[in-house]
């Protein structure tokens, strides 16, 4: 077998150079991911039929994306501190949280926000607002990085 090594080389770098585009991707992805958080509020508190709970808007201002590139990889953190956070994500029975992913991550368009039902009349059901945008972001990551590579490798050739 045969390798081309200027071939070879050139994928490499085209890798390199794909990975130079890391902190780009990891400012936009936290954007995008801060309001992806914003929407799944939206959808799963603010904007249903309201109950008998006050909204303060304390929960949407407490939601959180920060996102971080090193040479090789970009870290996602998304957050809320709102003393009930974790009421509103999994819900008053405490749905287990891989449950909630895999359900995440098998909905056909994770740019929409994720909702299993919960609103102002249902108030003890989740609420994944944190759970979908995780979601989002990794496949925003993914698909961001993939552009960065598939054109680093175009102009290597």
């Amino acid at each position: 077998m045969d390798v081309d090594d200027r071939a070879l080389r050139a994928v490499f770098q085209g890798i390199v150079d794909a990975c130079d585009e890391l902190p780009a991707i990891a400012a936009r992805v936290e954007a995008e991911t801060l309001g992806h958080l914003i929407l799944g509020a939206q959808a799963n508190i603010y904007n249903t039929t309201p109950g008998a709970y006050e909204r303060t808007e304390d929960y949407l201002r407490s939601l959180d994306a920060k996102a971080r590139a090193t040479r090789t990889g970009i870290r996602v953190t998304i957050s809320s501190d709102s003393p009930y956070a974790s009421l509103i994500e999994y819900g008053r029975d405490g749905v287990d949280p891989a449950q909630l992913q895999a359900q995440a991550e098998a909905q056909a368009d994770p740019s929409q926000p994720f909702t299993v039902g919960r609103s102002g009349q249902a108030w003890w059901l989740p609420g994944p607002v944190i759970t979908g945008a995780q979601v989002f972001a990794a496949r925003r990551m993914e698909e961001l990085f993939s552009k960065q590579l598939q054109l680093a490798l175009r102009r290597r050739r």
